[in-house]
């Protein structure tokens, strides 16, 4: 299946070596939303309104780290704290962006970013959900790409209207 969507989908950009840091574990909540928002030039509390490269208008918060169901804070969950800087960066200067349709007539932006981290690649992925004129950020987090490329790969099926020129 992963060469099926990888023949139908084009390949990506190579991953990108940047240097930014993996922030350390273990700190609370508002120590990560600080060095997340900071990187829009937010409050670790605020909303930063921005356009994306395809010229849709983004609003990103904290509510990326926020279970919509519960209201409480998902910055910890499966390890993402620490790779926020490459969230923000994703939804800066993404590899690419998919557009995808629910199956209850909602649509989302997926940007989708490919990092080396020492010998590793890393995925990350930032999801926007369409809310009328803007699009909100809804969830932001990292994939470990040497066990879960596949699960990566299902996220390239929506259609393609962005894609990173290689440099």
């Amino acid at each position: 299946m992963l060469d099926a969507i990888r023949q139908s989908q084009g390949e990506m950009p190579e991953p990108r070596r940047l240097d930014l840091p993996l922030l350390p574990t273990g700190q609370g909540e508002r120590y990560y939303l600080e060095r997340f928002m900071g990187a829009f030039g937010e409050e670790w509390n605020g909303t930063a309104v921005m356009e994306a490269p395809t010229g849709h208008r983004l609003s990103v918060s904290p509510l990326m780290f926020t279970d919509h169901k519960t209201g409480s804070t998902k910055i910890d969950k499966e390890g993402r704290a620490p790779y926020v800087l490459y969230v923000a960066e994703t939804i800066k200067a993404p590899d690419e962006i998919r557009l995808v349709s629910g199956d209850y007539g909602d649509r989302g932006l997926y940007f989708l970013s490919r990092f080396m981290l020492g010998r590793e690649v890393v995925g990350v992925i930032a999801v926007f959900a369409e809310q009328g004129d803007f699009w909100e950020g809804w969830t932001g987090y990292q994939i470990p790409l040497k066990s879960r490329q596949a699960y990566f790969e299902t996220k390239r099926l929506g259609a393609l209207i962005f894609r990173r020129p290689e440099t």
